[in-house]
């Protein structure tokens, strides 16, 4: 099967972090059993998804390009970079902030 990338959805400050994120959807929760997102995630040059908590699922951040400053489960910051999988589990948490001067661009997927 075959799914087309649908409209982007505009996030003004996602999980308290800075900026405008938009979320590109390729799959949604009642698309595929046991997977709740598959997107593209862009974020500007400056900006921020905050550290938040998966209390009920996993979720994988791919970096298809840019660079960023992830917060991992443990609350430290690392550096991160296109080609890295920055994956969280059931029950952790994470943010990460586009340290760049170009947009950072993610696949993210949760599960």
């Amino acid at each position: 099967m075959i799914y087309k990338e649908r409209d982007a959805d505009s996030h003004q400050n996602l999980h308290s972090g800075k900026g405008e994120v938009a979320i590109n959807k390729l799959l949604g929760k009642n698309d595929v059993e046991g997977l709740d997102l598959f997107a593209t995630v862009t974020v500007p040059p400056g900006g921020s998804i905050g550290y938040h908590q998966h209390l009920e699922d996993s979720e994988g951040y791919y970096i298809l390009s840019g660079a960023a400053e992830f917060t991992d489960a443990d609350g430290k910051t690392k550096a991160v970079e296109r080609g890295d999988l920055c994956l969280i589990t059931q029950g952790q948490s994470h943010g990460i902030k586009n340290i760049g001067e170009t947009e950072l661009k993610i696949l993210a997927i949760v599960f």
